[in-house]
This record gives C-alpha cells, sequence and structure tokens, in this order.
C-alpha cells in the first residue's frame, strides 16, 4: 500500500469527525481525496463485522444479497495506487471494509440497512461519495465513477453497467457513443487489453439485468443530472483473483488514463481561461 493511501486510511476518523458526517471507528473504509476528476467505488469486498450489528434479513426487498465481492476491496486499493502511478496524481476513492450483510452501500438507505448500528456506516460512505462528486463537479466541471464489483458467472468475464446507458448520459451527449464505448473509452481499452466486455462494445444488447448497474451509479452518475459519468463493472473471479489484481489494476489504470486524456479535462476549471 502507498503511503499516502495508508494516511488516508489513518485519518478516516477525522473526516467523519464534522457535524454533518458520521463518526466510524478506523480501518472501516479507505477513503483517499483525490486531484483527479475520477472517483473509484468498492462498496462489497469488506469481511469485518459492523459491532453491535445484526445481519440484514432482507424481508421484502427486491433483489436481496449479502455475499461479499471476493476481493474488490484489495483490488480497488491496487486500482487507487495504479492510476496514481500511471497519472501521477491521486484519483478519489472509497472502499468499504465492512460486510455486507450487516449494510449494503450499493441500496437506498431502506433497503440497505436494517440496524441503526449500520446505518453511520452506510452514512459514512455516502458522504464521502457525495462529497468527491461535489469536488470533481466544481473543480473540474466533469469526471469519471467506476464502481467496483465481483460475480460468481463466467469468470474472464466483465459485466458493463450502467443502466443501459443512461448513467453516462452526460458523456454520451457531448461526445457521442465512441466515448462510451469505442477505442478510447475505457470499455474499448480494456477490451484492446484482452478483457471480455459484455455486452460487447461493437453489440447493441441491452445490459445484463442483473449486473446492469445498482444504486451508486444511478444516484452519483448522469442519469438524472450532473457532469460526472459512472460505470459499474462486475468483473469475473479470475479478473479479480489476488493472482490477477495487480495486472488488471495497471491494466485499468491504463485504460482510464486513455480516456481522461481524450474525454475529461486536463486543467481544473478554475484554471482554464
Amino acid at each position: 500500500m502507498s503511503r499516502s493511501l495508508l494516511l488516508f486510511v489513518l485519518v478516516v476518523p477525522s473526516l467523519a469527525a464534522d457535524d454533518d458526517k458520521p463518526m466510524i471507528p478506523a480501518g472501516m473504509l479507505t477513503v483517499q481525496k483525490g486531484e483527479l476528476p475520477i472517483i473509484v467505488s468498492a462498496p462489497h469486498g469488506g469481511r469485518k463485522p459492523i459491532p453491535n450489528c445484526p445481519e440484514r434479513k432482507g424481508k421484502g426487498i427486491p433483489k436481496f444479497a449479502t455475499v461479499n465481492d471476493t476481493n474488490t476491496d484489495e483490488l480497488a486499493k491496487k486500482v487507487l495506487a495504479a492510476i496514481e502511478k500511471k497519472m501521477h496524481a491521486k484519483p478519489y476513492g472509497v472502499v468499504a471494509h465492512f460486510e455486507r450483510k450487516y449494510a449494503d452501500v450499493n441500496r437506498s438507505l431502506a433497503d440497505g440497512v436494517e440496524s441503526d448500528a449500520a446505518k453511520p456506516y452506510y452514512e459514512a460512505y455516502h458522504a464521502f461519495l457525495k462529497e468527491s462528486r461535489a469536488a470533481v463537479q466544481k473543480d473540474w466541471g466533469r469526471g469519471l465513477l467506476i464502481d467496483l464489483h465481483g460475480h460468481g458467472g463466467d469468470a474472464v468475464t466483465i459485466f458493463r453497467g450502467t443502466n443501459d446507458g443512461k448513467t453516462v448520459q452526460h458523456l454520451v451527449d457531448r461526445f457521442g457513443k465512441t466515448a462510451f464505448t469505442g477505442e478510447k473509452s475505457v470499455l474499448g481499452q480494456l477490451a484492446a487489453h484482452g478483457y471480455t466486455i459484455s455486452p460487447a462494445n461493437t453489440a447493441r444488447e441491452r445490459e445484463n439485468p442483473a449486473f446492469g448497474g445498482g444504486y451508486i451509479v444511478a444516484t452519483y452518475g448522469s442519469k438524472a443530472d450532473g457532469s460526472v459519468d459512472a460505470i459499474q463493472l462486475e468483473l469475473g473471479a479470475r479478473v479479480r483473483s489476488r493472482a490477477n489484481a495487480d495486472t488488471f489494476a495497471t491494466d485499468l489504470a491504463a485504460a482510464v488514463a486513455v480516456f481522461a486524456a481524450e474525454y475529461l479535462p486536463a486543467k481544473k476549471a478554475q484554471s482554464e481561461p
């Protein structure tokens, strides 16, 4: 782990100590304040129990799940470090280390939390995401959020999730669909590195409804408004395995760098004439 990232792990309590932010124990979130218009989120890789919190039951909740996305928390930290190394600046990042069976931050509060003990963890995650998105829009004008997940299907496939393009609406409106699935898009670059993307970048089929984008990309992408676009990447087991994590992190960082050079601002908005 890089020194800069470690420092942000340690200061979670001070970041959350403001009157408008919930307080949670150290080690339950990794957060990183960024210097780029890029945000990385990983909500489902955590393995730590929330103290004094019962497991969620999910009664009456559609698509209820408690299984964690193995290794996506550690992978996300590698992605943050790889982007910093590639682009010589830090992206924003938030990674959950608490287990999904206690709080699911990729659901609405009503669906993701069933205990008062879990609520501060949920709120802390979203407070940082909201703050990061606002900072990117204010400082850069537009940006990209990548939400990392894992699936139990084909081990080498990456399913994209954008609510069938709705969470990247601003990007497509501004630059056309090529910015979403073309050669210099994140998805296009991952395909060029040999990864299997579903739906294929050249296909017109709809996204797999099981992996088509959850609460985070729908809330913080450009589906309703705003200029931060969001892509959920559902990674097969082999892609996110410990054996391949360094390679994937490097490849994703390279893909993000190509995308950023083509479609994101090179300077902060207030620095531009």
